[in-house]
């Protein structure tokens, strides 16, 4: 596993497991936004000290860039709209370039693999880093959308605690099928996503939502699957 995919794995729990709905209304004061990047900083510098003695370096980095970049984003007030998707995709694609500077910065190899412990150890990691996207990071992902598209009257159904295991079973149910079963078995995952357009009721902003699951469940286990 690549060192810059532990620090995905760290900002993945940060941003979107260690952000609670507080967190965000706090992130509107300074103090909220230092908090959430201070937690960004020391876990990219745990899961960076074992790989490296510049990990100090490395929780510095992500921890102070993380600030402004969030700060752009909450002051700069695209909430509705595509727009709001847009931004949304756009920090965190910046977040990523960050971590690959931290990377750099820690002398270490951005493709290189690197254990962290024991090849089991490092199978977990690597592991958690679909898993964790598609539980946590994409039901974010799928409010955004609902956001930007009007796929529900409220957008914030989709982050009730029930809609939120609902998909946390459905996108690993899937994920789970691609990384490890045979092609032939996917049909399983395949044929609940039907049903699920099929409730949809030919409603093409919600088939938009549906879809949306589905590509980024299937790109992350077919990515992760060749490793």
């Amino acid at each position: 596993m690549s060192p810059w995919l532990y620090l995905v794995l760290a900002h993945v729990v940060a941003d979107f497991v260690m952000q609670p709905y507080e967190l965000v209304k706090l992130k509107q004061r300074p103090i909220g936004l230092w908090i959430h990047s201070a937690i960004h900083g020391l876990l990219a510098a745990a899961v960076t000290a074992p790989l490296s003695p510049r990990w100090w370096l490395v929780g510095l980095c992500v921890g102070a860039l993380h600030y402004p970049i969030d700060y752009a984003k909450v002051n700069i007030g695209f909430n509705e709209g595509p727009a709001s998707l847009v931004a949304f995709l756009v920090d965190q694609a910046v977040h990523l370039a960050v971590l690959a500077v931290a990377v750099l910065l820690a002398g270490l190899p951005l493709r290189g693999e690197m254990e962290m412990g024991s090849g089991a150890v490092s199978a977990v990691f690597y592991y958690a880093v679909p898993y964790a996207t598609v539980t946590f990071a994409a039901a974010i992902v799928l409010y955004q959308f609902a956001v930007a598209y009007g796929t529900r009257s409220n957008a914030g159904d989709l982050l009730t605690p029930g809609a939120r295991l609902a998909g946390y079973a459905e996108r690993g149910l899937v994920l789970t099928l691609v990384l490890f079963a045979a092609p032939v078995l996917w049909w399983a995952g395949a044929a609940w996503y039907a049903l699920r357009f099929g409730t949809a009721r030919g409603d093409r902003r919600r088939w938009g939502e549906i879809g949306a699951s589905l590509v980024i469940t299937v790109a992350l286990g077919l990515l992760f699957r060749q490793g």
